[in-house]
């Protein structure tokens, strides 16, 4: 039998750090040498532990995620295989956490599973990109129209200065709008905004 995937986790939430912890060492070829809630301390543990796979959240005091991913690329460049954690689900965060060389970003609500998942993928070298971020993903559930109204919603314009700029009547904003939220699934304004830029709809603010 191989030896186990290395694997260090960061997360100042020790709790969720120890039920992640206990869940990947049942995996038989899976080993947790490290565990740390500090990201000013890692890269020395990093360098002392040599591990495969860096599991770490996004959301920390004194640095955050993404500097400590910089900071792990100049580091050990391809060598350590980077799985990162967050809440926030912005395209913009994806795209930032890819471009510092991470192999997958998974919702800090991701099933177990998922993440098991994830670090087997990364240390085959397979990078984890969510459909969302594949070209054309989710822009063909609006229409250009409401791909139109949605930029303004999230420019905090009401129905009737959204009539005005785009020269239709209220009634209709308003049918648009429920079709939007219909679409993406949601229930209101703040949250059509939200999954538009989740999607990566919501990118020029005219």
């Amino acid at each position: 039998m191989s030896e186990p995937i290395q694997i260090v986790l960061l997360d100042d939430h020790p709790l969720v750090m120890e039920g992640l912890k206990r869940r990947v060492e049942e995996e038989e070829d899976m080993e947790v040498c490290g565990a740390f809630t500090d990201p000013r301390t890692i890269l020395r543990e990093l360098e002392r532990l040599q591990p495969q796979v860096l599991i770490m959240d996004i959301s920390m005091p004194e640095m955050d995620g993404f500097e400590v991913a910089r900071q792990c690329k100049e580091r050990f460049g391809l060598d350590l295989k980077m799985i990162m954690l967050s809440g926030y689900t912005y395209a913009e965060f994806y795209q930032k956490a890819y471009e510092l060389g991470a192999h997958a970003y998974l919702s800090k609500q991701a099933p177990y599973p998922e993440i098991i998942n994830a670090i087997r993928q990364s240390v085959r070298g397979h990078i984890l990109i969510p459909e969302k971020l594949k070209p054309g993903a989710g822009q063909e559930q609006l229409t250009p129209t409401e791909r139109r109204v949605l930029e303004l919603i999230a420019k905090e314009k009401s129905n009737l200065e959204i009539a005005v700029d785009l020269s239709m009547s209220k009634r209709t904003v308003e049918y648009h709008i429920t079709s939007i939220i219909g679409k993406l699934g949601v229930k209101t304004r703040i949250g059509a905004v939200a999954k538009g830029y989740e999607l990566g709809l919501i990118r020029h603010m005219y």
